[in-house]
């Protein structure tokens, strides 16, 4: 698990909303607190989409229990926008499974993919700046941090390439 904190909020949150790298994540839960609280869970509502929504949610064949950030960030910036600033909002971000296995299996480490929740990445704003976390959840117990490690420093790479740390 690793943190950064942001400097440049609005560079990073223009990057949230138009960026392909997290376009392509799964929202795992979003809040956003201003005049009111909103509450987005990510988790697919299957009985919303039809025969010819497929390739939404079965991307690549594999399915997917989550929506994927780019399908719903116009209504996060919807939540967010207006003349004042919201009080706080966080995001919870999951890569996409596919994503996951490729880059569990490309990592070296000693855990298979199927052992592997998920990879994540969790923005918090606050009125008092804007921190992102990385982190990830196994399906066992493992004393072994190379994932972890190996998931941090791809993050921060990312951000890098990105311009947005």
């Amino acid at each position: 698990m690793n943190s950064f904190d942001i400097t440049d909020t609005g560079r990073f949150v223009k990057a949230l909303l138009s960026e392909d790298f997290f376009a392509k994540t799964l929202l795992y839960y979003a809040e956003i607190k201003g005049a009111c609280r909103i509450e987005i869970d990510g988790r697919l509502n299957r009985d919303f989409y039809d025969s010819g929504d497929e390739a939404l949610i079965t991307p690549g064949g594999r399915d997917i229990s989550y929506i994927r950030w780019g399908n719903i960030r116009n209504q996060f910036f919807e939540g967010i926008r207006g003349s004042r600033l919201p009080l706080r909002f966080s995001v919870s971000l999951i890569t996409d499974p596919d994503f996951l296995y490729d880059f569990v299996t490309s990592s070296g480490v000693n855990i298979r993919p199927d052992e592997v929740e998920s990879l994540n990445i969790n923005i918090m704003y606050d009125r008092g700046g804007l921190t992102v976390t990385t982190g990830n959840s196994y399906k066992i117990f493992t004393l072994d941090k190379n994932l972890d490690t190996i998931w941090d420093s791809f993050v921060h790479n990312t951000f890098k390439e990105l311009d947005i740390l």
